[in-house]
């Protein structure tokens, strides 16, 4: 079944659910996610980004039980908005500015000005992908065949820019001089494998040990193929850079995200990975019913020619 518009408001309303489900862990509802983790993000950025952040977990953290189950009940009902046709124009609104105030607050914009940011940590920030996502697939009544985004705002070539957009940026992050220093990669992959069950952390362990050695190699690799990944969406066949770009994100939500963390208990969101593969089946190129028909009449000419020739 193509993935139309409706079916990736559907897929993006389940990951939101999700993120609503995970924000009601008991570890949430305690002083440490407002100290430990909220405050945290803003360690190493920029005073503009930094002071912002921290000011806004000081001023959460006397309250923080009550204001955490705000924050969940919100992405919750963002999730079952997008689930209810009627209502998913609302819940598009209100995922907007969600976005905005986690994507500052929250992620302190996916944390790429610490100059260490990279896809593997998660750059340019799970939540600024819900956006994205959420732009594309906004309801018009269009009903268009080429792609889920072409029935969007934006259509079909406004997916291929943001699709090429988000890999660019990251291709950029990966270049900085931290990104591909001797076990800058290595570091990254096993900096998230605490907490995690014993097999996630396996992988992660082994595949970091593995890339002590070879790391700036492999993350100047990574950069390039970030950048042929984005700037495929504009080739004759894009799908071959979307289908690229969610394989390889698949792979790192893995071995490099450990699944957001979403099995340690203090894990809010399942990161970037899902979320690129969405982006990629939002902007996957379907063929059309009339080339579907042009392809169907061309294997039945040659069909009969075949048939011709074996009656000669």
């Amino acid at each position: 079944m193509k993935p139309t518009q409706r079916l990736i408001q559907i897929v993006l309303g389940v990951i939101w659910l999700v993120d609503g489900i995970l924000q009601f862990q008991p570890y949430m509802f305690t002083k440490s996610f407002a100290t430990d983790t909220l405050a945290g993000v803003g360690q190493g950025q920029p005073g503009f980004v930094a002071h912002p952040v921290t000011a806004m977990a000081a001023f959460l953290t006397p309250h923080i039980a009550f204001w955490n189950a705000i924050f969940a009940t919100i992405q919750v009902l963002i999730g079952v908005g997008l689930l209810i046709r009627r209502t998913v124009k609302p819940a598009l609104v209100v995922s907007f500015g969600w976005v905005i105030a986690v994507w500052w607050f929250a992620e302190a914009f996916g944390q790429m000005l610490n100059g260490s940011a990279t896809i593997v940590s998660g750059a340019p920030g799970a939540v600024l992908l819900y956006g994205i996502i959420g732009v594309l697939v906004w309801p018009t009544g269009l009903a268009k065949e080429v792609s889920a985004s072409a029935s969007g705002p934006f259509g079909d070539m406004g997916g291929r820019v943001a699709w090429a957009a988000v890999w660019m940026i990251d291709a950029v992050l990966q270049f900085l001089p931290a990104n591909h220093a001797k076990g800058a990669l290595s570091s990254s992959v096993t900096a998230v494998v605490s907490g995690e069950p014993s097999l996630l952390a396996s992988i992660s362990n082994h595949v970091g040990n593995a890339l002590h050695g070879s790391g700036p190699t492999v993350a100047i690799l990574l950069g390039i193929a970030e950048v042929i990944i984005g700037l495929g969406a504009f080739s004759r066949r894009p799908n071959i850079a979307l289908m690229t770009g969610a394989a390889l994100a698949l792979v790192i939500w893995v071995v490099g995200q450990d699944l957001g963390g979403i099995l340690t208990g203090q894990g809010t969101d399942p990161n970037t990975g899902p979320l690129y593969i969405l982006l990629a089946f939002t902007c996957y190129q379907w063929p059309s019913k009339v080339a579907e028909r042009v392809s169907a009449r061309r294997v039945k000419v040659t069909e009969g020619a075949i048939d011709r020739l074996a009656g000669i």
